[in-house]
Parts: structure tokens; C-alpha cells; sequence
């Protein structure tokens, strides 16, 4: 029994080839050579079939960076000294510990 995503990734592979010249296969690599600023590179690409899958929701990863987005200027609201309440806290723990 073949590995799970063999053909598929052996059909990605021969496109992959196909669209960019002088890539290659190296090992279980994909090089595909560019040239940047003057200078050679290569991007490499590794296939791999995932175990799970998941669906492609298009709107998902606008949500996800809004819900981020969000988050962080929450973050930024949030008072940066401790309350004294939470310097009380703190020094009790502290002396519980032996500190």
C-alpha cells in the first residue's frame, strides 16, 4: 500500500517543476532557484499529505487576524502597574514562601 498523498504529491511536484524553471528535485526537496538583489537563492518546498483534514473557509484567516487585532489593542488598554490589591497578594505569597 502506498503512503498516504503519494500520487497526489507526485502530481504537485511535476507542476510545481513544470511552472518554475530550473527547479529541481532534491532528496524529498522541491529547489526552486530565484535570483534577488543580485544574489542566487533557492526556495525549498517539502510535501507532506496532513492526517486531518480541515475545510478552507474563505473568510478565515481575515477573521482570525481581526479577532487578533482586537485582542491586542485590548492588551494595550490593560493598566501596566499592579493593582495595590495584587501588590498585597503578592507579598503575602511571598511571605508564605519564605521569601
Amino acid at each position: 500500500m502506498a503512503a498516504k498523498g503519494t500520487q497526489a504529491k507526485a502530481d504537485i511536484t511535476k507542476k510545481i517543476l513544470e511552472t518554475f524553471s530550473g527547479s529541481f528535485v532534491y532528496g524529498k526537496e522541491i529547489r526552486i532557484p530565484y535570483i534577488e538583489d543580485g544574489v542566487e537563492g533557492q526556495i525549498k518546498i517539502t510535501l507532506t499529505a496532513a492526517k486531518v483534514s480541515v475545510s478552507n473557509e474563505e473568510n478565515s484567516l481575515e477573521e482570525k487576524m481581526v479577532s487578533f487585532k482586537n485582542s491586542s489593542e485590548s492588551q494595550e488598554n490593560m493598566p501596566q502597574e499592579p493593582t495595590e490589591e495584587e501588590k498585597e497578594r503578592l507579598k503575602m505569597l511571598l511571605e508564605k514562601l519564605g521569601i
